[in-house]
């Protein structure tokens, strides 16, 4: 369903090797763009301040319940052109389990590492989600959640605050933010399970 472009424009080898990204000369920092500071604050406002690890506990439920019931082909099928299906949101939310799984770990074993951002849309188009088994899928998001989640419960809280990566696109992230991204990524696509299930009454 989300289209939202983290790919940036091609850079020079010299600046993708550095991960520079649109950082300013001689400093450390990111100049991020109005459209993923919007897009941050949209997901902020789902998580609505509440606690990221409660939420993240309670999504892989929500996500099976959400799905509860449809076909594949209903699960294939678009609500309009260029927009994902709940497949694709499925596969999605797959690679995002991954991806930050990975970024985690790499921020608490690595404190300032590089993280690189990936173009999701073309992650979902030559993965070729929409071809997914939908159940499958969820159930793959289940073990990965609970891995990530365990493995962050062996790491003393205080340092999910002190240890951090550099994102290409968001700059210095720590683990606590990273978590509270993730909360409120999975309302975001939950909610847009749900409102495909009611444009077409299923």
């Amino acid at each position: 369903m989300k289209r939202f472009p983290s790919a940036r424009p091609a850079r020079s080898r010299r600046a993708r090797a550095r991960g520079a990204g649109s950082r300013s000369k001689g400093q450390n920092r990111v100049l991020i763009t109005p459209e993923l500071r919007a897009y941050l604050r949209k997901t902020d406002d789902y998580r609505a301040g509440r606690d990221p690890i409660a939420l993240m506990k309670q999504a892989p439920a929500k996500f099976t319940r959400a799905v509860a019931g449809l076909s594949q082909s209903k699960m294939r099928k678009r609500p309009s052109r260029g927009k994902w299906s709940i497949v694709e949101i499925l596969g999605h939310l797959q690679d995002t389990e991954v991806v930050y799984g990975y970024r985690l770990r790499l921020s608490l074993a690595q404190p300032g590492a590089l993280l690189l951002g990936y173009d999701q849309a073309a992650w979902t188009e030559n993965l070729r989600h929409r071809r997914a088994n939908g159940k499958r899928l969820v159930d793959r998001i289940r073990v990965l959640r609970e891995g990530n989640l365990e493995m962050l419960g062996q790491v003393p809280r205080p340092r999910w605050k002190k240890s951090y990566g550099m994102h290409t696109e968001r700059g210095k992230q720590t683990v606590r933010r990273t978590l509270e991204l993730i909360a409120g990524h999975d309302l975001n696509h939950l909610d847009q399970i749900r409102a495909i299930r009611k444009q077409f009454r299923w």
